[in-house]
């Protein structure tokens, strides 16, 4: 795949050919400049206001920045409906593994996908900064809304529309809980073979995914891990607000001063 920071569609054969959506804006000059890849949230897009503002940070540092689109997301092939965690992980280890970058920020269910994605590839990811993170979000906070009606309709393979609060209602199938409960990291001991820094930031007025969820992610780390969750009070689950991207551009200029 060529290096441009232009969108490029490339086929990945793991869900079918379909096409996936990324782009890659090189460093400036510095091959050996950091880079740093963008997961985005549960049918999100990598035009989004924080991806945005992300790549344009990382323009002015003078790194490499990649971000996609999941399969069923944004710009990329696939159905909505269709998307499944399993999927999710897939793409971002396919970019993972032709974009070679050093540190994951991953935000909502991108955090939890950039956390899976770090276990399976620790050689490659030196670290994670996770926003809003949402792993285990599920059957954490999902499926408990669903009716008695809709739970016999996802059984019987139907597709069935979960409210959102900011958009059309997502279209989910039970592969999609199915594929969750897979890759738990709340119900497993996972988390214990992390090997890199983590760096999270949670809003308290986070109406999505309560920051505790964020806690009793960091609590299954090993004591001795080097992580940290900062909680910023007032921000919402988007956190692209003036105030929560500073602090997220400064966490992220920390982290990369402390792997390098």
């Amino acid at each position: 795949m060529a290096t441009t920071s232009e969108v490029t569609l490339s086929t990945f054969a793991h869900t079918g050919d379909l096409e996936l959506a990324f782009e890659h804006s090189p460093a400036n000059s510095d091959i050996q400049a950091p880079h740093i890849m963008f997961c985005g949230g549960f049918h999100s897009a990598m035009q989004g206001a924080k991806a945005q503002a992300l790549k344009a940070h990382c323009r002015e540092q003078g790194w490499h920045f990649t971000r996609f689109d999941y399969s069923g997301h944004g710009q990329s092939g696939g159905a909505p409906a269709d998307f499944t965690l399993s999927n999710g992980l897939d793409d971002t280890l396919a970019m993972l593994d032709e974009h070679h970058p050093s540190i994951l920020i991953g935000s909502s269910m991108g955090a939890w996908l950039a956390t899976l994605a770090a276990l399976r590839r620790p050689e490659k990811v030196n670290a994670l900064l996770l926003l809003a993170a949402a792993p285990d979000f599920i059957s954490e906070l999902m499926v408990p809304k669903l009716s008695v009606g809709d739970i016999w309709d996802l059984s019987q393979g139907n597709v069935v529309d979960v409210p959102n609060n900011y958009d059309e209602p997502f279209k989910i199938k039970q592969a999609l809980i199915d594929s969750g409960k897979e890759l738990s990291l709340l119900h497993s001991d996972a988390l214990n073979t992390l090997a890199c820094p983590v760096r999270m930031l949670h809003g308290t007025h986070d109406n999505d995914v309560p920051f505790e969820l964020a806690i009793r992610m960091m609590s299954k780390l090993p004591k001795d891990h080097d992580a940290a969750l900062t909680l910023l009070h007032g921000a919402d689950h988007r956190l692209s607000d003036e105030t929560s991207l500073a602090t997220i551009f400064t966490q992220l200029d920390a982290l990369v001063a402390h792997i390098t």
